[in-house]
């Protein structure tokens, strides 16, 4: 291993100056320009160390805190007289430069805190107890939520644990700053699936800021209970209002915690209950079909299937047509896509009407004749305050659905998830808003 004194600046200061540059720049500030370091971080010196057997060389910059007469504990921050010198002489892995990997070195005094006693002192350029600086953790963050944290640990040079404990410590840092739980009016709730296996975790979102704020493993009455335990009563007391679908494990907690809040239903599941009602009716005339050996028009029913997912509005012209002449082949499928598209259009339209238009709704589907929408009424009637409420105050669950498709994402990049709270704590940081700014990004 040899050590490059580079443009004759020697790696320890010389009674106590650096050599200057051309122009008249101090190489000092040149360091600290090309590292970012801020402007409590004073430079005292460095070297350029070549790698052993080919490998990258390092640059290793010796720094050290501005003299204060007090110093801050690294872990509550607060102000305390200097206990000692700490263990020594100790380094902290910074953002590469160029090919080249970058160390800071320097002393961890320790302060007396009046909580926590001896503790190594606060120091500009790195967390409590990491042996990364601010900014390299930053960084491999960044890239851990962008990419996944193998990505991130190869693309580095650290290990996965390494990376996974960055994301947990700038997430339980970014979670101390503030406090997700106050000021909700309106929530949504949801679970999102984290491994094979029906492992559910519940998570809930703030509507007004469209993050994800609160997220715990297990979809049960149980975990939504954690949940209002962790918002208390009196914050409870001020929800008004949650979105949720038709899930009994989610709609008896909000019954019992809080009665006042005005539960909406999510479009996108009631529609989905008549889509689903629909294909029944539509597979039990597909075999009626076959079993009285109309080969061709069982086939013509099959094919329906995907048609009948569309909207009207996005059909093409030879599309209607189809639907058209099935009112003439077959009415009983052509009544139960009716009945699909009537109970759709309900959330177009304002309160009063809509209450009317059910009604006839109601009425119309309990006398179809078609088991699958008769049952769907008896459903409908039992979800109706919560199906008006959302057409009154138009919240629906589309924000816990459109986070869940960000949380698969995640999900896809990392290739699974073993443990769920490491999947809490990359949901916490992407969807919750605590992904860190690069280093060099303007705040």
């Amino acid at each position: 291993m040899r050590v490059h004194a580079v443009v004759n600046v020697r790696f320890w200061l010389f009674k106590g100056r650096i050599r200057k540059l051309v122009h008249g720049v101090r190489f000092k500030k040149v360091v600290v320009a090309v590292l970012g370091l801020c402007r409590e971080t004073v430079v005292m010196g460095w070297a350029l160390v070549e790698g052993e057997g080919g490998g990258r060389p390092r640059v290793e910059v010796r720094v050290r805190a501005k003299v204060r007469r007090r110093g801050r504990c690294g872990r509550c921050g607060v102000e305390a007289a200097f206990y000692d010198q700490g263990g020594g002489v100790r380094r902290w892995r910074h953002i590469d430069v160029g090919f080249a990997t970058c160390v800071l070195i320097g002393v961890a005094r320790r302060v007396d805190c009046p909580e926590h006693g001896p503790t190594v002192a606060q120091v500009g350029w790195a967390r409590h107890d990491s042996a990364f600086t601010r900014a390299f953790e930053d960084l491999v963050v960044h890239d851990a939520i962008v990419g996944n944290k193998q990505a991130a640990a190869d693309r580095y040079g650290v290990s996965w644990r390494a990376v996974n404990s960055m994301c947990v410590r700038l997430a339980t840092e970014a979670l101390g700053r503030v406090d997700l739980l106050d000021g909700l009016v309106a929530i949504a709730i949801d679970e999102v699936k984290y491994k094979k296996g029906h492992k559910y975790l519940t998570v809930v979102c703030d509507h007004f800021t469209g993050k994800v704020i609160w997220a715990a493993k297990g979809r049960s009455k149980a975990v939504v209970g954690e949940f209002f335990d962790a918002l208390g009563p009196q914050r409870g007391g001020a929800l008004g209002f949650v979105t949720c679908d038709g899930a009994e494990w989610i709609r008896a907690v909000l019954r019992e915690r809080v009665p006042e809040a005005v539960v909406c239903i999510d479009t996108f599941h009631v529609v989905g209950w008549a889509t689903d009602a629909l294909d029944q009716v539509r597979r039990e005339e597909w075999n009626q079909l076959r079993r009285v050996g109309g080969a061709a028009a069982a086939r013509e029913m099959k094919g329906m299937r995907w048609l009948f997912l569309r909207n009207w509005e996005n059909l093409t012209g030879p599309q209607k047509g189809v639907l058209r002449g099935l009112a003439r082949a077959n009415g009983r499928t052509f009544r139960a896509w009716q009945l699909k598209e009537e109970l759709r259009d309900l959330f177009k339209m304002s309160l009063p009407k809509a209450r009317r238009a059910l009604d006839e709704w109601l009425a119309y589907a309990s006398r179809s004749k078609l088991a699958p929408f008769v049952k769907l009424a008896r459903t409908i009637r039992h979800y109706r305050t919560s199906i008006e409420a959302t057409i009154e105050w138009r919240l629906t669950n589309g924000l816990a659905e459109s986070t869940n498709a960000s949380i698969g994402r995640l999900r896809a990049n990392a290739r699974g998830f073993h443990d769920p709270h490491a999947f809490i704590t990359m949901i916490l940081l992407d969807r919750g808003g605590h992904t860190p700014n690069l280093p060099w990004a303007t705040p």
